[in-house]
């Protein structure tokens, strides 16, 4: 097995397991395959409570990984974790980061200065105009845009950034 489908083993365990948790695994093993590789007695030993014990030991999540593998392949997704020099670096330096990004796109703009706009799905045609304008102006300047892509707010933000050549970054 290669070295992805083990990050892509753990990043799953991240919908039971809080990140902090993983984190603290990682910075014990260095990496995922050694996290793999851990018996009950060891995980234990490390204070691992009971039932991320049984998350992670759970073989649900260690199967089918090469479907993971083949789309992430055919949809030209990247792994980034939290070891990778484009990981974002505000991103490492939070309380609890996730351990592994998927990317499409260009990863060297991570690190830029980068604004999140984000607002009401069902707004007004006036708060529109006001993101759009607001993200115009910062595409400009090589700000990227962030935020979760919702519609509205958010989505009219990126378009507009996207259309000034402008770069944008989805959560």
């Amino acid at each position: 097995m290669n070295k992805e489908k083990y990050w892509i083993w753990l990043s799953r365990l991240g919908n039971e397991i809080e990140p902090i948790v993983l984190k603290k695994l990682l910075d014990e093993y260095k990496m995922p395959d050694k996290i793999w590789k851990l018996t009950k007695t060891k995980l234990k030993k490390f204070g691992i409570k009971q039932e991320h014990v049984d998350v992670i030991l759970n073989k649900k999540y260690k199967e089918n990984l090469e479907v993971y593998e083949k789309y992430l392949l055919e949809n030209n997704i990247e792994i980034l974790t939290i070891y990778d020099k484009f990981y974002p670096e505000k991103l490492k330096h939070i309380y609890d980061p996730p351990i592994v990004l998927y990317l499409k796109g260009d990863k060297n703009i991570l690190n830029n200065l980068s604004l999140a706009i984000i607002g009401s799905r069902n707004c007004s045609f006036y708060g529109m105009q006001v993101a759009k304008d607001i993200a115009k102006n910062l595409s400009k300047y090589e700000i990227n845009i962030t935020s979760g892509l919702a519609r509205g707010i958010d989505s009219s933000a990126h378009i507009v950034s996207l259309s000034g050549n402008g770069k944008t970054v989805v959560e």
